[in-house]
Protein backbone atom coordinates (compact mmCIF):
# COMPACT_ATOMS: atom_id res chain seq x y z
CA UNK A 1 0.00 0.00 0.00
CA UNK A 2 1.32 3.35 -1.01
CA UNK A 3 0.95 6.16 1.43
CA UNK A 4 0.93 9.69 0.11
CA UNK A 5 2.15 12.51 2.30
CA UNK A 6 -0.06 15.34 1.08
CA UNK A 7 0.72 17.81 3.86
CA UNK A 8 3.86 19.41 2.27
CA UNK A 9 2.19 19.75 -1.11
CA UNK A 10 -0.96 21.16 0.44
CA UNK A 11 1.07 23.63 2.48
CA UNK A 12 2.99 24.73 -0.62
CA UNK A 13 -0.21 25.26 -2.57
CA UNK A 14 -1.80 27.28 0.21
CA UNK A 15 1.32 29.37 0.55
CA UNK A 16 1.25 30.11 -3.18
CA UNK A 17 -2.37 31.21 -2.99
CA UNK A 18 -1.74 33.37 0.06
CA UNK A 19 1.33 34.93 -1.53
CA UNK A 20 -0.64 35.85 -4.60
CA UNK A 21 -3.34 37.48 -2.48
CA UNK A 22 -0.99 39.53 -0.26
CA UNK A 23 -1.18 43.24 -1.29
CA UNK A 24 1.85 45.47 -1.85
CA UNK A 25 3.74 46.17 1.38
CA UNK A 26 1.82 48.68 3.43
CA UNK A 27 4.86 50.89 3.92
CA UNK A 28 4.88 51.76 0.20
CA UNK A 29 1.61 53.63 0.66
CA UNK A 30 3.25 55.65 3.44
CA UNK A 31 6.02 56.99 1.21
CA UNK A 32 4.42 60.38 0.66
CA UNK A 33 5.87 63.21 -1.43
CA UNK A 34 7.25 64.71 1.77
CA UNK A 35 9.10 61.48 2.61
CA UNK A 36 10.56 61.34 -0.91
CA UNK A 37 11.76 64.96 -0.65
CA UNK A 38 13.42 64.33 2.71
CA UNK A 39 15.19 61.24 1.35
CA UNK A 40 16.36 63.11 -1.74
CA UNK A 41 17.39 66.47 -0.26
CA UNK A 42 18.17 65.54 3.35
CA UNK A 43 21.84 64.74 2.57
CA UNK A 44 22.26 68.29 1.18
CA UNK A 45 21.31 69.90 4.51
CA UNK A 46 24.19 70.74 6.85
CA UNK A 47 24.73 72.15 10.31
CA UNK A 48 26.93 75.21 10.69
CA UNK A 49 28.92 75.79 13.88
CA UNK A 50 31.24 78.59 14.95
CA UNK A 51 33.03 79.27 18.22
CA UNK A 52 32.54 82.89 19.25
CA UNK A 53 34.87 84.42 21.87
CA UNK A 54 34.02 87.83 23.29
CA UNK A 55 35.31 90.11 26.04
CA UNK A 56 32.70 90.73 28.74
CA UNK A 57 33.16 93.57 31.22
CA UNK A 58 32.90 92.63 34.89
CA UNK A 59 30.80 94.73 37.28
CA UNK A 60 32.45 97.36 39.45
CA UNK A 61 34.76 96.99 41.36
CA UNK A 62 35.86 93.68 39.82
CA UNK A 63 36.50 95.36 36.48
CA UNK A 64 39.12 97.55 38.20
CA UNK A 65 40.85 94.47 39.60
CA UNK A 66 40.51 91.92 36.84
CA UNK A 67 39.50 93.88 33.75
CA UNK A 68 37.29 91.92 31.38
CA UNK A 69 36.94 88.20 30.94
CA UNK A 70 36.53 86.15 27.81
CA UNK A 71 33.39 84.12 27.19
CA UNK A 72 33.00 81.39 24.64
CA UNK A 73 29.79 80.28 23.03
CA UNK A 74 28.89 78.20 20.01
CA UNK A 75 26.91 79.86 17.27
CA UNK A 76 24.89 77.35 15.31
CA UNK A 77 22.57 77.34 12.37
CA UNK A 78 21.69 75.41 9.26
CA UNK A 79 22.85 75.50 5.66
CA UNK A 80 22.21 73.82 2.33
CA UNK A 81 24.66 72.52 -0.26
CA UNK A 82 23.87 74.13 -3.62
CA UNK A 83 26.79 72.77 -5.62
CA UNK A 84 28.49 69.36 -5.72
CA UNK A 85 31.88 71.06 -5.36
CA UNK A 86 31.06 72.13 -1.80
CA UNK A 87 29.41 75.57 -1.97
CA UNK A 88 26.95 76.04 0.90
CA UNK A 89 24.34 78.75 1.50
CA UNK A 90 23.36 79.94 4.95
CA UNK A 91 22.19 83.16 6.65
CA UNK A 92 24.71 85.92 7.25
CA UNK A 93 23.45 86.37 10.81
CA UNK A 94 24.38 82.76 11.61
CA UNK A 95 28.05 83.82 11.43
CA UNK A 96 29.77 86.25 13.77
CA UNK A 97 32.54 88.72 13.04
CA UNK A 98 33.98 87.74 16.43
CA UNK A 99 33.88 84.06 15.55
CA UNK A 100 36.69 81.67 14.92
CA UNK A 101 36.82 78.63 12.65
CA UNK A 102 33.57 77.80 10.89
CA UNK A 103 32.71 74.08 10.97
CA UNK A 104 30.18 72.31 8.77
CA UNK A 105 28.68 68.99 9.87
CA UNK A 106 27.41 66.88 6.98
CA UNK A 107 24.57 64.36 6.85
CA UNK A 108 27.03 61.44 6.82
CA UNK A 109 28.44 62.51 10.20
CA UNK A 110 31.69 64.04 8.91
CA UNK A 111 32.81 67.55 9.93
CA UNK A 112 34.77 69.92 7.70
CA UNK A 113 36.29 73.39 8.14
CA UNK A 114 34.57 75.95 5.92
CA UNK A 115 35.94 79.03 4.18
CA UNK A 116 33.73 82.11 4.04
CA UNK A 117 33.49 83.13 0.38
CA UNK A 118 31.42 86.25 1.04
CA UNK A 119 28.36 87.65 2.75
CA UNK A 120 25.44 89.70 1.44
CA UNK A 121 24.09 91.51 4.53
CA UNK A 122 21.31 93.23 2.58
CA UNK A 123 19.75 89.84 1.89
CA UNK A 124 21.13 88.14 5.04
CA UNK A 125 22.96 85.52 2.98
CA UNK A 126 26.42 83.98 3.27
CA UNK A 127 28.28 81.59 0.99
CA UNK A 128 30.66 78.98 2.43
CA UNK A 129 33.01 76.53 0.70
CA UNK A 130 34.26 73.20 2.00
CA UNK A 131 36.72 70.74 0.45
CA UNK A 132 35.94 67.04 0.27
CA UNK A 133 37.37 64.08 -1.62
CA UNK A 134 34.04 63.27 -3.26
CA UNK A 135 31.14 65.06 -4.96
CA UNK A 136 28.40 66.12 -2.56
CA UNK A 137 24.64 65.87 -2.80
CA UNK A 138 23.30 69.29 -3.77
CA UNK A 139 19.78 70.71 -3.61
CA UNK A 140 18.15 71.69 -6.89
CA UNK A 141 17.32 75.39 -7.09
CA UNK A 142 13.73 75.97 -8.16
CA UNK A 143 11.89 79.26 -8.52
CA UNK A 144 9.81 81.32 -6.11
CA UNK A 145 8.01 83.13 -8.92
CA UNK A 146 5.23 80.54 -9.14
CA UNK A 147 4.76 79.81 -5.43
CA UNK A 148 1.10 79.54 -4.44
CA UNK A 149 -0.51 80.53 -1.16
CA UNK A 150 -1.61 77.27 0.44
CA UNK A 151 1.13 75.23 -1.25
CA UNK A 152 2.85 72.59 0.89
CA UNK A 153 6.42 73.42 1.91
CA UNK A 154 9.05 71.51 3.86
CA UNK A 155 11.72 72.95 6.17
CA UNK A 156 14.81 70.96 7.17
CA UNK A 157 17.39 72.23 9.62
CA UNK A 158 19.06 72.20 12.99
CA UNK A 159 16.52 73.75 15.41
CA UNK A 160 17.83 74.12 18.96
CA UNK A 161 20.73 71.84 18.04
CA UNK A 162 18.51 68.93 16.97
CA UNK A 163 20.12 67.88 13.71
CA UNK A 164 18.21 66.98 10.54
CA UNK A 165 14.80 67.96 11.88
CA UNK A 166 11.93 68.12 9.39
CA UNK A 167 8.80 70.26 9.65
CA UNK A 168 6.03 70.85 7.13
CA UNK A 169 3.43 73.52 6.55
CA UNK A 170 2.01 75.75 3.88
CA UNK A 171 2.82 79.07 2.25
CA UNK A 172 0.73 81.48 4.32
CA UNK A 173 1.46 84.63 2.31
CA UNK A 174 3.85 86.11 -0.24
CA UNK A 175 5.66 89.47 -0.56
CA UNK A 176 5.79 90.07 3.18
CA UNK A 177 7.92 92.89 4.64
CA UNK A 178 9.69 91.76 7.79
CA UNK A 179 10.68 94.32 10.41
CA UNK A 180 13.56 92.32 11.82
CA UNK A 181 17.22 93.31 12.01
CA UNK A 182 19.64 90.41 12.53
CA UNK A 183 22.86 91.65 14.11
CA UNK A 184 24.93 90.90 11.00
CA UNK A 185 22.85 93.08 8.72
CA UNK A 186 22.53 96.49 10.31
CA UNK A 187 19.84 97.18 7.76
CA UNK A 188 16.30 98.47 7.43
CA UNK A 189 13.27 96.16 7.34
CA UNK A 190 13.58 93.30 4.89
CA UNK A 191 11.17 93.16 1.98
CA UNK A 192 9.46 90.53 -0.15
CA UNK A 193 9.62 87.44 2.05
CA UNK A 194 7.72 84.17 2.02
CA UNK A 195 5.54 83.72 5.10
CA UNK A 196 5.08 80.10 6.18
CA UNK A 197 3.44 78.27 9.06
CA UNK A 198 5.96 75.39 9.12
CA UNK A 199 7.44 75.44 12.64
CA UNK A 200 10.82 77.21 12.66
CA UNK A 201 13.00 77.57 15.74
CA UNK A 202 16.41 79.07 16.51
CA UNK A 203 18.93 76.99 14.59
CA UNK A 204 16.69 76.62 11.53
CA UNK A 205 18.19 79.81 10.10
CA UNK A 206 19.96 79.16 6.82
CA UNK A 207 18.26 75.84 6.15
CA UNK A 208 16.29 75.07 2.98
CA UNK A 209 12.62 75.62 2.31
CA UNK A 210 11.49 73.04 -0.26
CA UNK A 211 8.42 72.33 -2.35
CA UNK A 212 7.00 68.83 -2.84
CA UNK A 213 9.11 68.42 -5.99
CA UNK A 214 12.24 68.64 -3.85
CA UNK A 215 13.22 72.04 -5.27
CA UNK A 216 14.76 74.76 -3.14
CA UNK A 217 12.28 77.66 -3.07
CA UNK A 218 13.66 79.64 -0.14
CA UNK A 219 16.20 79.94 2.67
CA UNK A 220 14.65 79.86 6.14
CA UNK A 221 15.30 83.17 7.79
CA UNK A 222 13.44 84.08 10.96
CA UNK A 223 10.48 83.61 13.23
CA UNK A 224 8.24 86.34 14.54
CA UNK A 225 8.82 86.70 18.27
CA UNK A 226 5.95 86.10 20.72
CA UNK A 227 3.89 84.36 18.03
CA UNK A 228 3.27 80.83 16.82
CA UNK A 229 2.97 79.61 13.26
CA UNK A 230 4.61 82.63 11.62
CA UNK A 231 7.99 82.11 9.99
CA UNK A 232 9.74 83.70 7.04
CA UNK A 233 12.01 82.56 4.23
CA UNK A 234 14.11 84.40 1.63
CA UNK A 235 12.71 83.71 -1.88
CA UNK A 236 15.09 81.62 -3.97
CA UNK A 237 14.86 84.00 -6.94
CA UNK A 238 16.42 86.69 -4.73
CA UNK A 239 19.01 84.15 -3.60
CA UNK A 240 19.92 83.51 -7.24
CA UNK A 241 20.45 87.22 -7.88
CA UNK A 242 22.59 87.56 -4.77
CA UNK A 243 24.75 84.60 -5.76
CA UNK A 244 25.50 86.11 -9.16
CA UNK A 245 25.65 89.84 -8.35
CA UNK A 246 27.25 89.80 -4.90
CA UNK A 247 28.42 86.53 -3.43
CA UNK A 248 30.44 85.33 -6.44
CA UNK A 249 30.75 88.39 -8.71
CA UNK A 250 34.23 87.86 -10.23
CA UNK A 251 34.61 91.57 -10.92
CA UNK A 252 34.48 92.23 -7.20
CA UNK A 253 36.34 89.24 -5.80
CA UNK A 254 39.05 88.78 -8.41
CA UNK A 255 40.85 91.28 -10.58
CA UNK A 256 39.46 89.66 -13.70
CA UNK A 257 37.14 90.61 -16.53
CA UNK A 258 35.74 88.22 -19.13
CA UNK A 259 34.08 90.94 -21.22
CA UNK A 260 30.73 89.22 -21.60
CA UNK A 261 27.22 89.18 -20.16
CA UNK A 262 24.56 86.51 -20.06
CA UNK A 263 20.84 86.14 -20.54
CA UNK A 264 19.62 85.04 -17.13
CA UNK A 265 18.78 81.36 -17.34
CA UNK A 266 15.27 80.22 -16.42
CA UNK A 267 15.21 78.10 -13.25
CA UNK A 268 13.84 75.12 -15.19
CA UNK A 269 15.46 75.78 -18.55
CA UNK A 270 15.02 72.89 -21.01
CA UNK A 271 17.98 73.80 -23.22
CA UNK A 272 21.48 73.13 -21.91
CA UNK A 273 23.96 75.94 -21.49
CA UNK A 274 23.78 79.66 -20.85
CA UNK A 275 23.10 82.12 -23.71
CA UNK A 276 25.39 85.12 -24.17
CA UNK A 277 23.58 88.46 -24.18
CA UNK A 278 26.51 90.70 -25.05
CA UNK A 279 30.22 90.74 -25.81
CA UNK A 280 32.31 93.83 -25.00
CA UNK A 281 34.19 95.20 -28.05
CA UNK A 282 37.93 94.48 -27.84
CA UNK A 283 37.37 92.57 -24.61
CA UNK A 284 38.58 89.04 -23.73
CA UNK A 285 35.40 87.37 -25.02
CA UNK A 286 35.52 89.27 -28.34
CA UNK A 287 39.18 88.35 -28.84
CA UNK A 288 38.28 84.71 -28.18
CA UNK A 289 35.71 84.85 -31.00
CA UNK A 290 32.58 84.70 -28.84
CA UNK A 291 29.37 86.17 -30.24
CA UNK A 292 26.02 87.24 -28.75
CA UNK A 293 23.62 84.32 -29.00
CA UNK A 294 26.28 81.66 -28.39
CA UNK A 295 25.33 79.17 -25.67
CA UNK A 296 28.09 78.51 -23.16
CA UNK A 297 28.08 74.79 -22.36
CA UNK A 298 31.33 74.33 -20.44
CA UNK A 299 34.03 76.48 -18.82
CA UNK A 300 37.22 75.11 -17.34
CA UNK A 301 35.85 71.58 -17.65
CA UNK A 302 32.69 72.44 -15.65
CA UNK A 303 29.16 72.22 -17.05
CA UNK A 304 27.48 75.65 -17.19
CA UNK A 305 23.77 75.81 -16.45
CA UNK A 306 23.51 79.34 -15.02
CA UNK A 307 25.64 82.35 -14.13
CA UNK A 308 26.78 80.92 -10.78
CA UNK A 309 28.48 78.03 -12.55
CA UNK A 310 30.57 80.45 -14.61
CA UNK A 311 31.34 82.76 -11.69
CA UNK A 312 32.64 79.93 -9.50
CA UNK A 313 35.10 78.97 -12.27
CA UNK A 314 36.42 82.55 -12.35
CA UNK A 315 36.80 82.69 -8.56
CA UNK A 316 39.96 80.62 -8.88
CA UNK A 317 41.57 82.67 -11.67
CA UNK A 318 43.86 85.67 -12.12
CA UNK A 319 44.38 88.16 -14.97
CA UNK A 320 46.18 86.43 -17.82
CA UNK A 321 44.77 82.98 -17.03
CA UNK A 322 43.20 81.07 -19.93
CA UNK A 323 39.82 79.37 -19.47
CA UNK A 324 38.85 76.66 -21.94
CA UNK A 325 35.28 77.13 -23.22
CA UNK A 326 32.84 74.91 -25.08
CA UNK A 327 29.97 76.68 -26.85
CA UNK A 328 27.06 75.91 -29.11
CA UNK A 329 26.60 78.07 -32.21
CA UNK A 330 24.08 77.30 -34.93
CA UNK A 331 23.63 73.77 -33.54
CA UNK A 332 27.38 73.13 -33.78
CA UNK A 333 29.89 72.62 -30.97
CA UNK A 334 32.61 75.29 -30.86
CA UNK A 335 35.71 75.43 -28.64
CA UNK A 336 37.40 78.68 -27.58
CA UNK A 337 40.12 79.94 -25.27
CA UNK A 338 39.22 82.91 -23.06
CA UNK A 339 42.24 84.86 -21.78
CA UNK A 340 41.12 86.94 -18.81
CA UNK A 341 42.21 90.54 -18.36
CA UNK A 342 42.44 92.81 -15.34
CA UNK A 343 39.24 94.53 -14.30
CA UNK A 344 39.33 98.35 -14.23
CA UNK A 345 35.79 98.88 -12.92
CA UNK A 346 35.68 101.65 -10.27
CA UNK A 347 33.39 99.51 -8.13
CA UNK A 348 35.76 96.56 -8.37
CA UNK A 349 38.77 98.76 -7.59
CA UNK A 350 37.12 100.21 -4.47
CA UNK A 351 36.12 96.71 -3.39
CA UNK A 352 39.66 95.40 -3.73
CA UNK A 353 41.31 98.31 -1.89
CA UNK A 354 38.77 98.96 0.87
CA UNK A 355 36.63 95.82 0.93
CA UNK A 356 33.32 97.60 0.44
CA UNK A 357 30.82 98.21 -2.31
CA UNK A 358 29.35 101.70 -2.58
CA UNK A 359 26.55 103.47 -4.44
CA UNK A 360 25.94 107.20 -4.96
CA UNK A 361 23.59 108.58 -2.33
CA UNK A 362 20.46 110.02 -4.00
CA UNK A 363 20.10 112.90 -1.51
CA UNK A 364 23.41 113.73 0.17
CA UNK A 365 26.85 114.30 -1.28
CA UNK A 366 28.82 111.12 -0.74
CA UNK A 367 28.55 107.39 -1.27
CA UNK A 368 26.58 104.85 0.75
CA UNK A 369 28.14 101.57 1.84
CA UNK A 370 26.07 98.88 0.14
CA UNK A 371 28.01 95.71 1.04
CA UNK A 372 31.02 94.78 3.16
CA UNK A 373 33.66 92.16 2.36
CA UNK A 374 33.96 90.24 5.66
CA UNK A 375 37.68 89.73 5.09
CA UNK A 376 38.41 93.26 3.87
CA UNK A 377 39.73 96.49 5.32
CA UNK A 378 36.27 98.03 5.84
CA UNK A 379 35.20 95.06 7.97
CA UNK A 380 38.31 95.49 10.13
CA UNK A 381 37.35 99.14 10.54
CA UNK A 382 33.83 98.11 11.67
CA UNK A 383 32.09 99.96 8.86
CA UNK A 384 28.51 98.89 8.19
CA UNK A 385 26.07 98.83 5.27
CA UNK A 386 24.20 102.13 5.30
CA UNK A 387 27.17 104.27 6.39
CA UNK A 388 27.61 107.45 4.33
CA UNK A 389 31.20 108.30 3.30
CA UNK A 390 31.76 111.91 2.27
CA UNK A 391 35.52 112.49 2.62
CA UNK A 392 38.84 110.68 2.14
CA UNK A 393 41.68 112.63 3.77
CA UNK A 394 40.98 116.24 2.83
CA UNK A 395 39.22 115.32 -0.42
CA UNK A 396 35.45 115.60 -0.72
CA UNK A 397 33.89 112.41 -2.11
CA UNK A 398 30.64 113.26 -3.86
CA UNK A 399 30.28 110.12 -5.99
CA UNK A 400 31.65 106.65 -6.69
CA UNK A 401 33.83 108.05 -9.49
CA UNK A 402 35.39 110.64 -7.16
CA UNK A 403 36.12 107.96 -4.55
CA UNK A 404 37.78 105.88 -7.26
CA UNK A 405 39.85 108.87 -8.37
CA UNK A 406 41.10 109.57 -4.82
CA UNK A 407 41.97 105.93 -4.16
CA UNK A 408 43.70 105.43 -7.51
CA UNK A 409 46.08 108.30 -6.68
CA UNK A 410 46.94 106.83 -3.26
CA UNK A 411 50.01 104.64 -2.87
CA UNK A 412 49.81 101.04 -1.80
CA UNK A 413 50.68 101.79 1.85
CA UNK A 414 49.33 105.31 2.27
CA UNK A 415 47.65 106.31 5.52
CA UNK A 416 44.06 107.39 4.84
CA UNK A 417 41.49 109.10 7.04
CA UNK A 418 37.88 108.31 6.12
CA UNK A 419 35.04 110.55 7.29
CA UNK A 420 31.38 109.61 7.20
CA UNK A 421 28.02 109.47 8.94
CA UNK A 422 26.11 106.67 10.59
CA UNK A 423 22.61 108.02 10.78
CA UNK A 424 23.08 111.61 11.93
CA UNK A 425 26.31 110.94 13.85
CA UNK A 426 29.61 111.79 12.19
CA UNK A 427 32.62 109.51 12.55
CA UNK A 428 36.12 109.07 11.21
CA UNK A 429 38.49 106.11 10.95
CA UNK A 430 42.16 105.91 10.01
CA UNK A 431 43.67 103.07 8.04
CA UNK A 432 46.72 102.08 6.05
CA UNK A 433 45.82 100.95 2.53
CA UNK A 434 46.87 97.39 1.89
CA UNK A 435 47.58 96.75 5.56
CA UNK A 436 44.73 97.51 7.93
CA UNK A 437 43.86 100.00 10.64
CA UNK A 438 46.58 102.45 11.58
CA UNK A 439 48.69 100.50 14.04
CA UNK A 440 47.79 97.12 12.52
CA UNK A 441 45.25 95.93 15.12
CA UNK A 442 41.52 95.37 14.57
CA UNK A 443 39.82 98.73 14.85
CA UNK A 444 37.25 99.71 17.47
CA UNK A 445 33.87 100.93 16.21
CA UNK A 446 34.16 104.23 14.31
CA UNK A 447 34.64 107.10 16.72
CA UNK A 448 31.57 109.31 16.92
CA UNK A 449 31.81 113.02 17.35
CA UNK A 450 35.52 113.12 16.50
CA UNK A 451 35.26 114.92 13.20
CA UNK A 452 38.18 117.23 12.40
CA UNK A 453 37.35 120.94 12.32
CA UNK A 454 37.33 121.13 8.54
CA UNK A 455 34.91 118.16 8.20
CA UNK A 456 31.18 118.84 7.82
CA UNK A 457 29.03 118.40 10.92
CA UNK A 458 26.13 117.02 8.89
CA UNK A 459 25.75 115.50 5.41
CA UNK A 460 25.58 118.00 2.54
CA UNK A 461 22.40 117.84 0.48
CA UNK A 462 22.61 117.42 -3.30
CA UNK A 463 20.92 120.24 -5.24
CA UNK A 464 17.66 119.14 -6.82
CA UNK A 465 17.12 116.24 -4.45
CA UNK A 466 13.81 115.93 -2.53
CA UNK A 467 15.57 117.08 0.65
CA UNK A 468 16.89 120.21 -1.12
CA UNK A 469 13.57 121.14 -2.73
CA UNK A 470 11.47 120.37 0.32
CA UNK A 471 9.58 117.57 -1.39
CA UNK A 472 8.28 114.78 0.83
CA UNK A 473 8.54 111.09 0.13
CA UNK A 474 5.83 108.49 0.20
CA UNK A 475 6.71 107.20 3.64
Amino acid sequence: MIRWNLLPALSLACASVLTAQVPEPAHDARVTPVVRVVREVGPAVVNVYQDVVRDVSLPFPYDQLFGSRKTRRTSLGSGVIIDRDGFILTNAHVLSADGRLIQVHLHDGSTHPAALVNTDPRNDLALLKIKTDRPLTAARLGTSSDLMVGETVIAIGNPLGNENSVTTGIVSALFRDVDLAPPATGSAPFEDFIQIDAPINPGNSGGPLLNVLGELVGINFAIKSNTEGIGFAIPVDRVRRSLVESLTDPGLHREVSAGLSFVSAAPRAEQPGLPLAGVAPDGPAARAGLQPGDRLLEAGGHTIDWEFDFNKVLLGTRPGDVVELVLERDAERVEAQLRLQASVSPLAYIWRRLGLRVVDHPVFFGVTVDRIDPGGLAAMMRLQPGDLIDRLNDKTVESTDEMFAVLSRASGSERVTLHGFRGTTGFQVRMVLGAGPAGGAPAPPPAAGTSPPQAPLHPSVRPGSPAATGAEGDG
